[in-house]
């Protein structure tokens, strides 16, 4: 009599099988995996840029020129207002940065998602991602 389930475990042929089904799902997930954490990626660079070019912006408007660097943005503080009642009158001011950044390097550069550095052209008061692909945003 011959059996097809050994009754202490499973048969060669229902390892192959699940074997088979996982290394499908490996397949299917990982590139979508990959796909969604670079999309993340290339999304927190342009919010990154975004928020650089308003710190610009507003350093500019406050100071009359463009900042010498990335990193005086980072430096400097500036008093802004606040509206804390319900009045027109009823207000205060908070001490704030130009830019709050996430990561930084050891000489002071701010960098991106991808780990590349932000270049500042001080002239045009214009930044850039230096990431390939990026840096024409």
């Amino acid at each position: 009599m011959v059996r097809w389930r050994n009754p202490k475990g499973l048969t060669v042929i229902d390892a192959l099988i699940t074997l088979c089904v996982i290394g499908i799902l490996i397949g299917v997930v990982i590139p979508k995996f990959q796909r969604m954490a670079h999309e993340a990626q290339e999304l927190a660079v342009k919010s990154e840029l975004a928020n650089i070019r308003t710190s610009i912006t507003l350093f500019k408007m406050l100071n009359g020129r463009n900042p010498k660097s990335l990193s005086e943005l980072i430096e400097k503080s500036v008093m802004l207002p606040a509206r804390i009642g319900a009045d027109q009158y009823s207000g205060s001011f908070f001490k704030q940065k130009y830019l709050t950044v996430n990561v930084v390097d050891e000489k002071g550069n701010i960098l991106d998602a991808y780990g590349n550095y932000f270049c500042y052209d001080p002239v045009r008061g214009e930044v850039r991602s230096s990431t390939k692909g990026c840096d024409l945003w």
